[in-house]
């Protein structure tokens, strides 16, 4: 599985309660961050958990199949800061992103979970996410997704 199939996935995860992300991936091959692995920095250090990195990840996952970059699916849409902390996802009631609780983000589940609550695994046809990416977004929200 290559770096932009992934990214692609978490975009179109991020785009969490959609019933239509494409999942292709025209980002760029790295994640932007040097290592290949869409979490990283290229010395082997993991990336920082800021929202330029998780912005990152969100822009090449749905980047190309416009479901949450350039349009609002769902009620989700990826392509700012702004953007992804107002979301509400129309499948959860809620906003995507609870700052400070992971666990009660449906971002989370929906990247994360091969069944979540509602719908389909998201990017809804890419691969999933890898978990340092995954990881990379739990724990910028943990953090209280700051804008940053």
């Amino acid at each position: 599985m290559n770096i932009r199939n992934l990214i692609g996935v978490l975009l179109c995860s991020f785009g969490l309660l959609m019933a239509g992300c494409g999942g292709s991936s025209t980002g760029p091959g790295n994640g932007g961050n040097g290592n290949g692995n869409g979490n990283g920095n290229g010395n082997g250090e993991p990336t920082e958990p800021t929202f330029s990195n998780v912005q990152q990840i969100l822009t090449s996952s749905c980047g190309g199949s416009g479901c949450h970059i350039g349009n609002r699916e769902s009620g989700v849409r990826l392509d700012s800061y702004a953007n992804v902390s107002e979301s509400e996802g129309t499948q959860y009631g809620g906003l995507i992103v609870v700052a400070g609780e992971p666990d009660n983000s449906p971002i989370i589940d929906k990247i994360s979970n091969s069944s979540p609550e509602f719908g389909e695994r998201m990017p809804k046809d890419g691969s999933p996410l890898s978990s340092d990416d995954i990881n990379l977004i739990r724990d910028w929200i943990a953090d209280g997704a700051p804008n940053n």
